[in-house]
């Protein structure tokens, strides 16, 4: 039986607004955060920040005084070296500046250095052999190298329409048409890597307009991965919101396939955070993790707004091109 419970996310918004004032430095330039209630400022802090509010339907452009709106641009750009590359001991170099675009995008700003990491691969020649390079048994963790990387550049001025092709062609030849996974003939180590790995490339089709090949077989793949309790790992896990942006992407590629069993996925999932949300626990976490909390809630707005409500729209990480604004974000 289908619970009917709801959230009201116009009170979550609030709280976790609050929550990241708390977390921010009133004696400092606008825009630096610390990691949590215990740990410094650092450069996921302040670009996590900048995402969750976003999200969460904020427009920051509008809502921050010039002033405030500059120095977290500033503040941002401070962590970057000449190379482009973004400072930090987390995650790789692509990762982090696919952070950093999903920051500088919403607030309007401008990366201080040319980025250099694109010359890995934005020549025709290097396409095929940078992509050979990714562990695909273990895309999870190695698919961040695409999203910050190719499918960032994929929506720069530089990027051009048959590297483009090229590097679609790649992907859709490397898909395992049964099940909609990277990379066929390739045995994953968990049966999560293919769903965590996917929803870090699905954005390069989506931004671009170019069709994915297999929705209902993503689908399928999806719905048989979730667990009794709802989740695709726990509640708050990343993914469990990719696992929500595939359902949510695909069904918009085939919306008359399963949509009983897609909703009834979602709503289980959507009991799980209605019982597990907690300020007071989200409090003891990291904005890294209250992130991934709040894009969860964001596709569960989209996808059920009847028990997800609030008067303004949530996004997430994944969808939304606010965050991608590659062309004037790039350093020319």
């Amino acid at each position: 039986m289908i619970k009917t419970a709801s959230i009201s996310l116009t009170k979550a918004r609030l709280e976790i607004l609050d929550l990241l004032e708390n977390l921010r430095l009133k004696d400092k330039p606008y825009g630096q955060y610390n990691l949590s209630l215990n740990q410094s400022p650092d450069f996921y802090a302040t670009c996590d920040a900048a995402i969750i509010r976003t999200i969460m339907g904020e427009d920051l452009k509008r809502s921050l005084a010039e002033e405030e709106r500059q120095e977290w641009i500033e503040y941002i750009n401070s962590y970057s070296n000449k190379d482009g590359i973004y400072d930090s001991d987390r995650h790789s170099e692509e990762h982090r500046y696919g952070t950093a675009m999903s920051a500088l995008s919403p607030l309007g700003g401008q990366q201080k250095y040319p980025v250099s990491l694109y010359n890995k691969f934005n020549q025709l020649e290097d396409i095929e052999s940078w992509l050979e390079k990714i562990d695909w048994s273990k895309q999870w963790a190695a698919s961040h190298f695409f999203w910050g990387g190719m499918h960032c550049y994929s929506l720069s001025k530089h990027c051009k329409d048959e590297w483009k092709k090229n590097v679609f062609n790649w992907l859709d030849n490397e898909l395992d048409s049964s099940t909609g996974w990277w990379r066929k003939g390739v045995p994953h180590f968990t049966t999560n890597e293919p769903l965590g790995g996917a929803a870090h490339i699905w954005p390069i089709y989506q931004h671009n307009n170019v069709i994915f090949p297999y929705p209902k077989q993503v689908i399928d793949s999806i719905l048989a991965l979730q667990k009794n309790d709802g989740s695709w790992i726990s509640y708050g896990n990343y993914l469990d919101l990719d696992a929500l942006y595939g359902l949510s992407y695909m069904s918009k590629l085939a919306p008359q396939y399963k949509t009983d069993e897609i909703l009834a996925a979602v709503r289980k999932h959507g009991d799980l955070v209605i019982e597990k949300y907690d300020i007071k626990k989200i409090q003891e976490l990291d904005m890294h993790l209250i992130l991934a909390i709040v894009g969860e809630m964001g596709l569960l707005n989209q996808l059920d707004p009847e028990r997800f409500v609030d008067d303004i729209q949530w996004s997430d990480i994944f969808s939304d091109i606010k965050l991608y604004n590659t062309k004037d974000v790039e350093a020319s």
